[in-house]
């Protein structure tokens, strides 16, 4: 006999034998059993109140179980945390296990199937070059761009990722410390690395110890460069006949292995950030250590432009605490604490703490009335630098400031939040560290760079990569403000009677800039100078004179290769010479692009200087693109969105092998921020997307508009 019919005869025997008295069997459906019932496994009724909660007097509640998620899902959530956690350290997966068409940048959230096929669909387009006028649409980015990084949904996955808290002292503080520390002059940091560490050993409670907001955005960098795997700066040879060799950061005996490092705050970047920024907001209610909110300031905007959180980092107040200390105008000295004039003593490591206020001299006017002085008083929220480390520290940590604030200012084509006529604090030195100055140079400032007339043009000090850099930073700033000046937004009649605005500078405001790049290049050290070579993409016609012969630019002919000795300097493997170039050639483009307006032969020039920017891309590794500024992924996407616009103007023309060619080019540009460069910088993805767009005719991101 089956079963089957063997539990049919029990049942209706029982059935039979049923009382109609008897109660019928309450059988709940799961999870409709009460809290107290279900923890204690008694029978429930499944009243509100029941029946076992009535006698024994208790709260009943009822609670829903939460389904638990099939082993399948469970599995595959792991593989994909683990993936994560790989991609994150920089270590590739076995192709099988990722889609051929995955993109670099990808959804931090599941999309629906509607926005993968249009994904699908933008990436189709991405690789033929050309979208079709019904399609559908253009690629997604947002002012949250950073949402749709890859790095931004992987970095910070891991099991510490709850923990915030660096004990002070500690083993695990000093490592991060000198993980950073050779970094630092690249992250906008600049610090005296002799100095920072003794100022480390003090306790919690010194207030010359480094303040909290600065050491923990010093420790977000660390983990982020564990986790990226960032190998640390290549020492930099630069010719000895002209500069001793740069200082070597010091790192102490007593470290930790990175692997174990990486182990125990893995997975922190997130949370060390959003505690930075805490100890920021902090330090600034309680007025402690300004000059330190001001680099923790600097380091917390770099980090959250170079995520592409630009509109977080545009809003940190880093202008606002530099001002307040007065670090915009410097004059270069400085006052030993015992307030005794007269040379100092000799420079220490471990400073001696401050002097009260009251023991500083106070700067007094000439009056015109005999024998009265008037008070002229500047205040500042800082004591005056103690000795030469202090003084370095200053001026360093100010043009790391004003060279994110330049950087800020061309990306987004805002205003500066510290204008250029305002400062006049000393241009730094050295190789971006904060060391004291190897010479007593003349003090110049940003007005020499843009005064045909001042003697720094001809001065017989050479200038560091570092320093060229800087400067340069500050003509590309110039140049990129002749698109949008001021003054363009005037009014002008048109033939209809409307009203439009003229965005176009006048002739005198663009040679002014012609004029400063010119005496800009001709300043350049022969050893640094961009001895052209030869690349894969041949040169057109309208590159074979250069831009040297309008403004001295992308074809130094007069320098000899034969004459540098590059057996010691590589310039490649120099983050600050990569920085100088790029920034000329798109200086030098922009600056010829808005001169065609008044001399259509500038044009040809502009086209020069956008391919001067792909040879020079051309020559570098993705080794020499680790400690590049994140100014550059602009200059890149700049060049690459002009050659395509001029792709365009010569296809119309009928000039198809141009088209192309310009077209490759500017490929060559993209692929370069979408491939080797956001390896290192994950913004520069962004500006692979937003090549893309604009190439389409579409704004840069969803929620920008055109200011009328």
């Amino acid at each position: 006999m089956s079963r089957r019919s063997v539990s049919a005869e029990s049942s209706k025997k029982g059935g039979e034998k049923d009382s109609p008295k008897k109660k019928p069997r309450v059988t709940l459906a799961r999870g409709g059993a009460c809290v107290a019932c279900r923890n204690r496994k008694l029978k429930c009724s499944g009243e509100k109140p029941c029946k076992t909660c009535q006698k024994a007097n208790i709260d009943c509640r009822y609670e829903e179980i939460q389904r638990k998620k099939p082993r399948a899902v469970l599995l595959e959530e792991r593989v994909a945390e683990l993936e994560n956690l790989l991609l994150s350290r920089g270590e590739t997966l076995p192709p099988s296990q990722l889609s051929s068409s995955a993109p670099i940048v990808a959804l931090s959230a599941s999309p629906s199937r509607d926005e993968s096929d249009a994904r699908q669909s933008s990436r189709s387009s991405v690789t033929s070059g050309a979208i079709s006028p019904t399609g559908p649409g253009p690629i997604p980015l947002s002012l949250h761009s950073h949402q749709d990084l890859q790095h931004s949904s992987t970095v910070n996955v891991g099991m510490n990722a709850a923990r915030a808290e660096i004990t002070p002292n500690s083993a695990l503080e000093l490592a991060l410390i000198n993980i950073v520390l050779p970094h630092t002059p690249h992250l906008l940091m600049p610090v005296h690395p002799q100095r920072f560490l003794a100022l480390l050993t003090l306790p919690p409670s010194d207030p010359q110890r480094p303040h909290p907001a600065f050491l923990y955005i010093l420790f977000t960098e660390a983990v982020w460069i564990l986790e990226q795997n960032v190998p640390p700066p290549t020492p930099l040879r630069p010719p000895l006949s002209m500069f001793p060799p740069p200082p070597t950061p010091p790192i102490s005996p007593h470290t930790m292995d990175p692997n174990y490092v990486l182990q125990l705050v893995g997975g922190t970047t997130s949370a060390l950030l959003e505690r930075a920024r805490a100890e920021l907001d902090q330090g600034i209610r309680n007025v402690d250590r300004p000059f330190d909110l001001v680099r923790a300031a600097i380091g917390i905007a770099r980090h959250l432009y170079s995520l592409g959180r630009f509109i977080e980092g545009w809003n940190i107040p880093v202008l606002r605490l530099l001002v307040s200390c007065g670090l915009h105008r410097m004059t270069g000295n400085f006052y030993p604490p015992d307030a005794s004039p007269g040379p100092p003593a000799p420079t220490g490591i471990m400073p001696k703490p401050y002097a009260p206020s009251h023991h500083y001299g106070t700067s007094y006017g000439a009056s015109s009335i005999p024998g009265l002085s008037v008070l002229r008083m500047r205040p500042v929220i800082i004591p005056p630098a103690r000795d030469e480390i202090d003084l370095a520290e200053r001026t360093m940590v100010f043009w790391a400031a004003k060279m994110q604030d330049w950087s800020a200012g061309i990306g987004w084509g805002w205003a500066l939040g510290l204008a250029d006529e305002e400062c006049t604090t000393q241009w730094g030195w050295g190789w971006g560290s904060a060391e004291p100055p190897a010479t007593s140079n003349l003090r110049y400032t940003i007005r020499d760079l843009h005064d045909p007339t001042s003697p720094m043009h001809t001065s017989p000090f050479p200038d560091t990569t570092y320093v060229l850099a800087a400067k340069s930073l500050g003509l590309l700033h110039r140049a990129s403000h002749l698109f949008d000046r001021p003054e363009s937004s005037y009014p002008l009649p048109i033939p209809d009677g409307r009203l439009l605005p003229s965005h176009i500078p006048t002739l005198p405001q663009i040679q002014a800039v012609e004029t400063a790049l010119r005496l800009f290049r001709s300043r350049i050290p022969t050893p640094f100078a961009n001895i052209p070579t030869n690349t894969a993409v041949n040169p057109s016609p309208t590159v074979s004179r250069g831009s040297g012969s309008i403004g001295g630019g992308i074809d130094n002919e007069d320098v000899n290769p034969n004459n540098v000795n590059n057996s010691t300097y590589d310039p490649l493997s120099d983050p600050w010479w990569i920085m100088l170039h790029m920034n000329l050639y798109a200086a030098e483009m922009m600056m010829y692009k808005e001169m065609a307006h008044h001399q259509t032969n500038a044009y040809e020039t502009a086209v020069s200087c956008a391919r001067a920017i792909v040879r020079l891309c051309q020559r570098m590794r993705l080794e020499n693109w680790v400690h590049v500024d994140m100014v550059v992924a602009l200059d890149l996407s700049l060049a690459s969105r002009f050659l395509f616009k001029e792709s365009d103007r010569l296809s119309k023309s009928n000039q198809h092998q141009a088209a192309t060619m310009a077209a490759e080019e500017a490929e060559i540009l993209k692929n370069a921020l979408s491939t080797d460069y956001c390896r290192w910088l994950p913004m520069a993805s962004l500006h692979g997307l937003i090549v893309q767009r604009v190439r389409e005719g579409w704004a840069e991101k969803e929620g920008e508009f055109e200011r009328i």
